[in-house]
């Protein structure tokens, strides 16, 4: 989008400056910030974050990363009990807000840690054009230019109204969302990315609960 499409303008001592959206407040408020050390498309890390979080599937099983396992085995929605949860690390995630000067929906970076590492939840490309999940161990950038990123996601309710469930949309690619596979025969959800086609596509598989318990 160019900076004059995304920019509204604003006097300072009758002066214009240039403003940018940034973010829609709690109570719906849409705020603005001054263009400087700002790129017309781009996300700068903000001071929301969440809570330590728990991520369940709609079958109430919570997910936990291996970064030390396989590829396809890095992360997955596992039926662990209550107790459990309180011994395993990479189950608790921290949803990192960024201001986004284009706001489309709320947009997030998600984090864990294991032992004394932080890993940053990322989509990779294949060759095949495909997405899938990574954990890779890195810094959360303070500012990302342009319009897409491999470790933002758009946090969006899975349906209107809905402050529970979400859906977790990758702005490397549109219509790539985080879910879980089934698998015959055990009791894991293995995460992926995977493509929705229809916007209205009911896809339970993606319907995620993000809740501090």
């Amino acid at each position: 989008m160019a900076a004059g499409e995304a920019a509204c303008r604003a006097k300072e001592n009758g002066v214009p400056v240039r403003m940018f959206p940034v973010c829609f407040e709690d109570d719906g408020t849409l705020s603005f910030q001054d263009d400087d050390d700002l790129e017309p498309d781009s996300w700068r890390q903000s001071r929301k974050h969440s809570k330590l979080q728990i991520f369940r599937n709609v079958e109430n099983y919570v997910l936990i990363v291996k970064p030390e396992s396989p590829e396809n085995q890095m992360a997955a929605f596992e039926d662990i009990p209550t107790p459990d949860r309180n011994d395993e690390s990479g189950i608790r995630f921290t949803i990192h807000g960024y201001d986004d000067t284009v706001p489309r929906a709320r947009t997030v970076a998600l984090t864990t840690s294991k032992g004394n590492k932080t890993y940053c939840l990322c989509a990779e490309k294949q060759a095949n054009g495909e997405l899938r999940v990574a954990f890779q161990e890195r810094n959360l950038p303070h500012s990302i230019p342009g319009e897409t990123s491999d470790i933002i996601f758009f946090q969006i309710p899975f349906s209107e109204g809905d402050n529970r469930f979400f859906k977790f949309e990758s702005t490397l690619e549109p219509g790539y969302f985080l879910a879980f596979e089934r698998h015959e025969g055990n009791h894991t959800r293995r995460l992926i990315i995977k493509r929705v086609l229809a916007k209205d596509e009911v896809d339970e598989t993606i319907k995620l609960c993000p809740s501090s318990d």
